[in-house]
């Protein structure tokens, strides 16, 4: 019975630390968001606010701290699949730049992606849904675009 009872703690404990790990990772990208929309610099667009269903949020940009993507009405990607943010460069007629694969929660989800970058470089962003490893240029259409 002791031996049961140790055992049903190793689990608990097990869980209680796989919770604190993802309380503690969501705690940091709040932490980002914040950053982000607290200084100055940060330029901003909205999308998607004509239909509701539709994907809509926000895109920050700020040329030390990298892109912020916060999307809401975004459904979970299917199994095998994952969402992934296009850079579209000003100017360029090749393929968007991959800027990092995300997931949602089913409403809304975010992606950063960290670094510095050249805000006056970027025309737009996309979103597509690609396979869970994502891709070096989209595969499928552009499940959104937003004008920078």
């Amino acid at each position: 019975m002791l031996f049961r009872s140790e055992r049903q703690r190793g689990y608990e404990l097990t869980d209680t630390r796989m919770e604190l790990m993802r309380v503690s990772s969501e705690r940091d990208h709040l932490s980002q968001a914040l950053a982000f929309l607290a200084d100055p610099a940060t330029k901003s667009t909205s999308f998607g606010r004509k239909d509701p269903a539709q994907p809509r949020g926000n895109v920050f940009l700020h040329s030390q701290m990298g892109v912020m993507l916060i999307v809401s009405n975004l459904p979970e990607a299917d199994r095998g699949k994952t969402y992934e943010l296009w850079l579209h460069i000003k100017g360029a007629v090749a393929t968007p730049k991959p800027a990092g694969i995300f997931q949602s929660d089913g409403k809304r989800a975010l992606h950063v992606l960290e670094g510095p970058i050249d805000v006056g470089d970027i025309a737009s962003i996309s979103v597509t849904l690609e396979p869970e490893t994502g891709s070096a240029s989209p595969t499928t259409m552009a499940l959104f675009t937003a004008q920078l």
